[in-house]
């Protein structure tokens, strides 16, 4: 009998899935790996990509050469905040009323991190009846020029959001050469600038 009782006990701890508590990723043990880690690659945590290299190592000469050093660039992704150094390509920031003639508000920054990367920094506020405003702050981190351009133009629910991506990428393809060709990719060689020195 108990025999039986151990064995049942064995199929109950089975069913059981540990988790990791870092990355809420299960954790197959060692030795074990389950069906699903050997599919799918785990997601690339938001800090892991603000902190690695990636995306155009060549925008960023680019961005030294026209820009200077990079400045400290607060950033909130996945609803974790960072300060990252970079540089601001553009920006928009937009009102208007909703149906029910309440205020909002949206503000998009597009920011070159100094590892390559692309972030989009969103900030969105509204207006409720009962005169609070609600906010938030999102960002998104994109790794080249065609994407960011892909990002800002793709169609959205948000009509005043939608425009404000429009207006800053707009904004930043003014200052930032790459953003205008069809690979959105940096140059490798250095920019010419008549009467720089």
């Amino acid at each position: 009998m108990a025999r039986y009782a151990d064995s049942a006990q064995r199929r109950e701890l089975d069913d059981i899935i540990i988790v990791d508590p870092l990355t809420m990723l299960e954790d197959a043990g060692p030795g074990t790996r389950s069906a699903a880690s050997c599919t799918a690659a785990p997601p690339v945590n938001p800090a892991t990509l603000l902190a690695t290299p990636g995306g155009d190592p060549d925008a960023v000469v680019l961005a030294k050469q026209l820009f200077g050093e990079p400045a400290p660039l607060a950033v909130t992704v996945d609803g974790m905040s960072f300060t990252i150094p970079g540089w601001e390509l553009g920006s928009q920031a937009a009102d208007s009323m909703d149906a029910d003639g309440l205020a909002c508000w949206e503000s998009v920054d597009i920011l070159l991190l100094d590892n390559g990367r692309y972030l989009v920094r969103e900030y969105h506020a509204s207006e409720s009846t009962d005169g609070m405003i609600a906010s938030e702050s999102s960002g998104s981190i994109i790794e080249s020029g065609a994407e960011l351009r892909a990002y800002c133009t793709e169609q959205t629910a948000d009509p005043l959001r939608a425009a404000s991506r429009v207006a800053a990428l707009d904004n930043a393809m003014r200052r930032w050469p790459p953003l205008r060709s069809p690979s959105g990719r940096a140059r490798s060689t250095p920019l010419v600038i008549p009467f720089l020195d």
